[in-house]
């Protein structure tokens, strides 16, 4: 079948454009090249109201409040009026360039404790090129800042109505590294094909992810002075629906490195940093019950930093089993285990307090989780959850900035409402 000259043209500029993107160019750049690739693209002639189908948009609204009795969440939570220290509010839009091109972008402002101060930013925007789409096969190339296909919620995780709870499972989707998990600035491509048995979803994507003040904190166990130098990613997942979601299986793959500057080198040698994510995913899906868990492991390999990290390597094991009840089209219910472990060499973080003097219990988290949710109206939800806690692995070091104050066993209710239009 013959290429459409419009068609032929997106993957020319796609293909020049690619290697031009590198470690010095910053992202406000990117977006210059992606609006003037598409400028380039042969004019289609389409009435107005072709061009108000080709458009849309919506947006949400998400408040919430948490108060604990010991240690710190998205704020000052243990003060005795808690915190209302998390918000997020996000406009997106699809536009429709033509059947095999679409842009599509998201900003967001997030306000979750000291960690993000509700700054408007870039969540997402792409271009995305289907070059292939009939009755059971889609394939497809997206240039720009991508969302990372990591697990079943990552890719949508700041819409609080594709949550199952008010806050991810913390084990697999740490609000601490939310950065470099969320998104990647740079390229990435899928397929999708629908055989008798099933659907298989297969994503790839390369790109350098964001990082920010609690990533380092997490890599690295402290804010060293110095800084965090470009980072790369690599990614797969693959994703298997049985039927029409009865049964769902995901499998996600990460290599990624990143560099670190020290600012005193005969103190803290520049390191490099890298690390490698193996995860599993398993759905089931009943009329009123979904059963859902993940099992990730995490590679971490540190190097150059000398004797400050005696410690290079470590492993970490995280998993959930979670299960959601709908008692009828407006309420429903939650449970879920939530286990991770830093270093899988050291399960109770007796050698991390050894090491470097902080708390074992930073060395590991166990959170049971028992929630509700009400749906007022299609556009609006409401959510209430209570966390009982063993641990801190997944504090936020800056809602904390003491580690000797923080207390092994806590306990945290939270509420949320949120609003979509």
């Amino acid at each position: 079948m013959a290429i459409e000259q419009g068609e032929f043209d997106m993957w020319f500029w796609i293909r020049s454009l690619v290697p031009l993107w590198n470690s010095s160019m910053p992202f406000s750049c990117l977006l210059s090249v992606i609006v003037a690739a598409l400028t380039l693209l042969p004019a289609h002639s389409y009435a107005s109201s072709d061009l108000d189908d080709s458009w849309q948009w919506s947006g949400f609204i998400t408040q919430g409040w948490s108060i604990s009795d010991r240690n710190n969440f998205f704020g000052n939570s243990s003060d005795s009026n808690g915190s209302f220290d998390f918000r997020e509010l996000g406009i997106n839009g699809i536009y429709s360039v033509s059947p095999q091109l679409r842009l599509s972008g998201q900003l967001l402002s997030r306000t979750a404790g000291k960690g993000e101060d509700g700054d408007v930013q870039v969540d997402y925007l792409f271009a995305d090129w289907s070059f292939l789409q009939n009755n059971d096969r889609q394939a497809g190339v997206r240039f720009g800042r991508l969302k990372n296909p990591i697990g079943f919620y990552n890719d949508t995780r700041d819409v609080s109505f594709t949550r199952p709870s008010i806050v991810l499972p913390q084990s697999i989707y740490p609000d601490q590294v939310r950065e470099l998990e969320l998104s990647s600035d740079g390229v990435g491509g899928y397929y999708r094909t629908q055989p008798s048995y099933g659907s298989w979803m297969v994503d790839v994507l390369w790109g350098k992810p964001l990082t920010g003040a609690d990533t380092e904190r997490a890599l690295l166990g402290a804010d060293l002075p110095g800084v965090l130098g470009s980072s790369e990613l690599a990614l797969a997942r693959v994703l298997y629906e049985h039927g029409s979601g009865q049964i769902r299986l995901a499998a996600t793959f990460i290599d990624a490195n990143t560099s670190f500057t020290s600012d005193i080198p005969f103190f803290i040698g520049n390191g490099e940093i890298d690390f490698e994510l193996f995860g599993y995913s398993a759905q089931l899906n009943f009329e009123n019950l979904s059963l859902t868990s993940e099992y990730f492991i995490e590679n971490i390999s540190r190097s150059g930093f000398g004797s400050f990290l005696p410690k290079q390597d470590n492993t970490i094991k995280a998993y959930y089993i979670q299960a959601e009840y709908r008692f009828d089209h407006r309420w429903t219910g939650l449970l879920r285990y939530d286990d991770a472990v830093v270093d899988d060499d050291d399960p109770d973080g007796t050698n991390l307090q050894l090491m470097t003097g902080r708390p074992a219990h930073q060395g590991f988290a166990k959170d049971w989780t028992i929630g509700i949710g009400y749906q007022v109206t299609p556009k609006l939800h409401t959510r209430a959850e209570l966390h009982h806690v063993e641990g801190t692995a997944w504090l936020s070091a800056l809602d904390n900035e003491s580690p000797g104050e923080l207390k092994k066993n806590w306990n945290m209710l939270m509420f949320q409402a949120s609003y979509r239009f």
